[in-house]
């Protein structure tokens, strides 16, 4: 995450939520631990997302199970 382009951008709140290790999107504290793999832990410090942000922002068809 570029934070001056962040902050420019009007994402203050964001950028401080992430920097005191809070989920961009949903706010809750994230933890090293919560990450599945090391892709999800660089991308948290892409986008600021906790693994489950992450798990419902990236899903793709392959992952959902067909309704019976």
């Amino acid at each position: 995450m570029n934070k001056d382009i962040m902050i420019a951008a009007g994402f203050g709140d964001t950028v401080a939520r992430v920097e005191r290790g809070e989920c961009a999107t949903c706010g809750k504290a994230v933890s090293a631990k919560e990450f599945t793999d090391e892709l999800s832990a660089r991308e948290f410090g892409i986008s600021g997302m906790c693994q489950s942000c992450q798990d419902d922002t990236f899903l793709t068809a392959d992952d959902y199970e067909p309704e019976l």
